[in-house]
């Protein structure tokens, strides 16, 4: 990766970050957050009534997630367009991976679990950094 002031980030190289197995809590309180509290993402009768093993993960937590680490990648405030497509349901305890890979004037971003299986991959492009925007890596 690199940046100088005013001058958008390039991601020179495929950069890859493992995150946290996903947990109940990060549900709930993605949930409360978003004000996203469809069942299937908190209440396992509701998500097996819906012929699901378990609630899955909202797709939006995914792109927060992946999107956390695109800022840590380019910098706060360096993300100028970002979109995804999410490709299969993420999963209590799935231990995912993002990587950003550099793709002409964007970079790509995947998400992955620990099988390998793709959960959602877009496409983001990135700008400078905004000095002073910098926030918690708390997860």
């Amino acid at each position: 990766m690199t940046a100088t002031r005013n001058e958008p980030t390039t991601v020179t190289a495929p950069l890859t970050r493992t995150l946290p197995p996903v947990t109940r809590t990060d549900l709930a309180l993605y949930a409360g957050a978003s004000g996203d509290h469809n069942p299937v993402h908190i209440d396992i009768d509701a998500a097996r009534r819906a012929g699901l093993d378990d609630v899955i993960a909202h797709g939006m937590l995914s792109m927060a997630w992946a999107g956390r680490v695109l800022e840590e990648v380019a910098g706060p405030g360096s993300v100028r367009t970002y979109r995804m497509r999410f490709t299969a349901p993420v999963r209590v305890g799935d231990r995912l991976s993002v990587t950003v890979r550099p793709a002409g004037e964007d970079v790509e971003v995947q998400v992955v679990d620990s099988e390998g299986a793709v959960k959602a991959r877009g496409t983001a492009r990135l700008g400078p950094a905004v000095p002073g925007t910098e926030r918690s890596r708390d997860r």
